[in-house]
């Protein structure tokens, strides 16, 4: 109890600090907004909180004032223009969004945001399926895949998910499929979204590895803050990385034809992420 006190007095110390600094030096003209996105425990959360410690941001994450409260929608994004309203008022010169329900979404976040960004993380397959589990339960795979299979197009998880991807989750999909599978399935949909919808041709568009950002915390964000124009902190933000949590589910069992897919998506989304300029410097 004492530790969870200190750290919540820690929080609200540093989120005074960070109002006071921003007051003064905060600066319009220069300011940009970036969008985290991806699969669901790919690293998303680690990756807000260690810009939150930045002095120089503005962070919101899935649930936030930027998010709707309506019940059946839960953590959707307001309309862009309630967004835009909301945003305006804010003086620091980097805001930061964590929309993943919205990550299908992208392009038209980033056409409607100007000085917008992405960084789309991604994580081994096996570690975000053994994770998802551990957090949601062992059924959250089926749930998450159950509206790819029906077409419940009014479900974020179903929404821009190609014909070739349906057809692969329905043809692997059962109430009783083993649940690793069905999370390994979640993952394997989510990330298609990047490339269905180009996002690599999308030069505002940033792929960043899990493993990597985790193993090199500073050099992986240097390069994000480097792409966005922003000056890098002066303070330490990164200490919060360990790179413990590697390869947690490297001994789940999967189906072999389950295993194939996501390898093979796997490859894909290392090839992109390492074919990116800034990465090759």
């Amino acid at each position: 109890m004492e530790n969870k006190l200190v750290r919540k007095a820690q929080k609200l110390l540093h989120k005074n600090k960070k109002i006071i600094y921003q007051s003064i030096r905060g600066d319009k003209e220069q300011q940009s907004i970036l969008f985290i996105v991806g699969c669901q425990r790919s690293g998303t959360t680690m990756m807000l909180h260690v810009f939150e410690r930045d002095l120089n941001t503005q962070c919101f994450a899935e649930r936030s004032r930027l998010t709707t409260n309506d019940a059946a929608r839960k953590i959707r994004l307001n309309s862009l223009d309630l967004i835009k309203r909301e945003l305006s008022k804010i003086k620091a010169p980097l805001i930061v969004i964590k929309p993943l329900v919205e990550s299908q979404n992208t392009p038209k976040l980033l056409d409607y945001f100007e000085n917008s960004w992405a960084v789309w993380m991604f994580r081994n397959y096996k570690d975000v399926a053994l994770s998802n589990i551990k957090e949601f339960g062992v059924q959250s795979g089926l749930s998450n895949l159950r509206p790819i299979v029906n077409k419940d197009t009014n479900n974020w998880r179903a929404e821009k998910v190609s014909e070739h991807v349906r057809e692969t989750v329905s043809k692997y999909f059962s109430e009783d499929m083993n649940p690793y599978d069905a999370a390994v399935l979640f993952w394997f949909a989510r990330n298609s979204i990047f490339f269905d919808l180009k996002l690599y041709e999308n030069p505002r568009v940033m792929l960043c590895q899990y493993e990597d950002f985790v193993l090199e915390p500073e050099k992986q964000l240097g390069a994000i803050y480097q792409q966005l124009g922003q000056a890098y902190p002066t303070t330490d933000v990164t200490s919060i990385v360990h790179a413990s949590s590697r390869k947690k589910g490297k001994d789940i069992e999967l189906s072999p034809k389950v295993e194939q897919i996501a390898q093979e998506m796997q490859k894909k989304l290392e090839a992109t992420y390492r074919a990116q300029p800034f990465q090759q410097q």
